[in-house]
């Protein structure tokens, strides 16, 4: 069973994130708990002692009707391992501490796609997202799919991929399909023969027979990223290893709608 760590705000990123984790509760086997971090302003912080004993006590009360508010909005049926996680201060700064003081598998939160991949590119440069110590679930959208794609391409480390999904997907249904990607200057995106992919598509098949996960099939795929971006909406989340280099997969991940498993 994965220990998820999933962070929730009033907001309708949290909304879809939160409805995705109840799906992902039903086909997966997870332990969730909740983070929610009250962001002050300087202004708000005030006093020391009892008078700030009290402030932070109304922060934290404040963060917990945030919190209540939403799931009652929500009515999801997983249950959570504890009651909500309240935190004052910064958001990454109280992410990345929890992630490091309790041992998490995934850690979940919402995103709101765009068409702009550079605001993706910000977000993966973020704190929380260099600094987790487990693997990240950027949810995008509701995807009811049982099938799970791995992106497959230059500079992604297939056996952290797999290594992920052993441990996530244990005792899950889930199936598994690979995408090899290459660049080609269409706006069609083309579908070519496995051997055209070379030795890193062996490399991952074998890892993934190695890992003991069969895959459902393979694709090998040539095109843009938007093209690509949008091959991948039909899965639950496509799954690759966490890039922090700017590439073209890490356009592909910013510009297609469907939720992302960024694995360490």
């Amino acid at each position: 069973m994965a220990r998820a760590l999933i962070y929730l705000d009033e907001n309708l990123a949290s909304s879809i994130a939160l409805r995705y984790l109840d799906y992902l509760s039903s086909v997966v086997e997870l332990e969730p708990f909740i983070l929610h971090v009250v962001e002050p302003d300087g202004k708000e912080q005030a006093g020391v002692g009892w008078v700030r004993r009290t402030w932070e006590a109304g922060m934290i009360e404040s963060g917990k009707a945030t919190i209540s508010r939403l799931l009652k909005t929500e009515k999801v049926k997983c249950s959570f391992a504890g009651p909500p996680k309240i935190k004052i201060g910064d958001r990454d700064r109280e992410v990345v501490r929890e992630l490091k003081t309790t041992m998490y598998d995934l850690y979940i939160e919402g995103y709101l796609p765009t068409s702009k991949s550079e605001e993706f590119y910000d977000l993966i440069k973020s704190d929380r997202y260099t600094k987790s110590p487990c693997s990240i679930m950027c949810v995008k959208n509701l995807s009811l799919s049982k099938t799970v794609g791995v992106l497959v391409g230059d500079g992604v480390d297939p056996e952290m991929v797999a290594s992920t999904l052993k441990n996530l997907l244990s005792g899950s249904s889930m199936d598994i399909e690979l995408i090899h990607y290459s660049y080609q200057e269409s706006d069609n995106l083309a579908f070519l023969e496995k051997e055209q992919a070379g030795s890193l598509l062996v490399d991952a098949e074998k890892i993934f027979q190695d890992y003991s996960l069969p895959l459902l099939r393979t694709h090998v795929v040539a095109g843009t990223p938007e093209s690509v971006g949008d091959f991948l909406i039909n899965y639950a989340f496509v799954a690759c290893s966490f890039l922090a280099r700017k590439s073209l997969i890490t356009e592909i991940l910013g510009l297609t709608p469907v939720s992302i498993l960024l694995c360490k």
